[in-house]
């Protein structure tokens, strides 16, 4: 009897729990939005929770205040921002350096087709992060993970090119190139495109470790 009313239950539609994980969801995208569009003084309260769609009351019951929700709408995008480069997958650690290497730059681009608009969210967490400490903390930790996930990437594409280089300063070097080159591919600076800024982070990435060419994936 409990068995077919646990299966009556599952056919009514997403359980209480789901339903909760999939409203926290909606207004963390919201806030992430609302900041893309209106800017961080202007993603008030009242802004998020009319593009997510539901009463304000949910903010305070999710999260508590505007400040932890702001926290992890920010590791949403941080989190997100460590899948889309592959960090911990076996999957992006396969295949030869080129390929290896390739899989590492090219989602940082990739990811401006699919809407620019929210890209600019990062501008506002940027801001944010000058004056709250907890976005701060977590900004920097974002930076050391993607530093040292981009230098141990290239120290090991050099060492099977023969060389041996600083992975920590290639990290920093490689990233600093990256997001400059994103960040005018953005605010769309005349003259940057997306395959400019790739080629560009390609052939450094390339140069500095020793292959012929990244740019071209059917090089030798």
């Amino acid at each position: 009897m409990r068995q077919v009313m646990a299966e009556k239950t599952d056919k009514t539609g997403p359980s209480k729990a789901e339903r909760g994980r999939q409203m926290r969801t909606r207004l963390l995208e919201a806030t992430i939005q609302s900041i893309a569009h209106d800017g961080i003084s202007g993603a008030s309260i009242e802004r998020i929770t009319e593009r997510a769609g539901v009463s304000r009351g949910l903010v305070r019951h999710y999260y508590g205040n505007k400040s932890q929700l702001l926290v992890e709408a920010f590791q949403l995008l941080a989190d997100d921002f460590r899948d889309m480069l592959g960090m911990g997958d076996a999957a992006v650690l396969s295949g030869d350096a080129r390929s290896r290497l390739r899989r590492a730059i090219l989602p940082m681009f990739e990811r401006i087709s699919g809407g620019r608009e929210h890209q600019y969210a990062w501008f506002g967490f940027w801001a944010l992060a000058r004056s709250e400490s907890e976005i701060q903390r977590m900004n920097h930790e974002l930076y050391e993970d993607v530093t040292t996930h981009l230098g141990n990437m290239l120290a090991a594409a050099a060492v099977e090119q023969g060389r041996k280089i600083d992975a920590a300063a290639a990290g920093r070097g490689l990233a600093a190139m990256a997001e400059g080159a994103w960040v005018h591919c953005v605010i769309g600076v005349e003259g940057v495109t997306i395959a400019g800024a790739e080629r560009l982070c390609l052939e450094y990435a390339a140069e500095l470790v020793g292959l012929p060419s990244l740019d071209d994936p059917a090089a030798p």
